[in-house]
């Protein structure tokens, strides 16, 4: 996983392709500069570990470009749960939980990710009350869909 500067963040995608994505739906363009300002933009190749099962959540994760495979370490094999799509949230519901992470994430390509740490989710609540309510609901609503995955695969 490689750090990215996020003053190359414009040249890679354009300000208005953010308002497209779930985790960004309905946010002001401001509130938005702050989350990707606040947070730590990394680039994945193929294949790479975003994050791990088992391990501390303390962190979750906006895939910004490309798709993240979510999938699960089983005696049977790798049993994949979900493909994310550009602008989902991944991680979330581990976080929230502050219990280890269930699943495995990983680049299906080249990946962009944004971290955003539970500190400066909090932060977020500080600066902008309405508008971290929003994205609350947002990163919500993409929990929501992964749980939703969850139970289909489970059934």
């Amino acid at each position: 996983m490689q750090s990215l500067d996020r003053a190359l963040l414009s040249d890679i995608l354009p300000a208005e392709v953010f308002r497209n994505m779930s985790a960004f739906g309905a946010l002001s363009d401001h509130f938005v500069e702050q989350v990707l300002a606040g947070g730590e933009l990394f680039r994945l190749a193929e294949g790479e570990m975003l994050y791990r099962q088992g391990e501390v959540a303390d962190c979750f994760y906006v895939v910004l470009k490309g798709h993240v495979k979510i999938y699960q370490d089983t005696q049977a094999g790798c049993k994949i749960i979900r493909t994310t799509t550009e602008g989902e949230s991944v991680g979330f519901p581990a976080m929230l939980a502050m219990r280890p992470r269930l699943f495995n994430g990983s680049a299906s390509g080249e990946c962009i990710a944004l971290k955003i740490s539970c500190q400066f989710l909090y932060r977020l609540h500080e600066l902008d009350r309405l508008q971290y309510e929003i994205f609350f609901i947002n990163l919500s609503r993409d929990m929501s869909r992964f749980m939703g995955d969850c139970a289909r695969r489970s059934s």
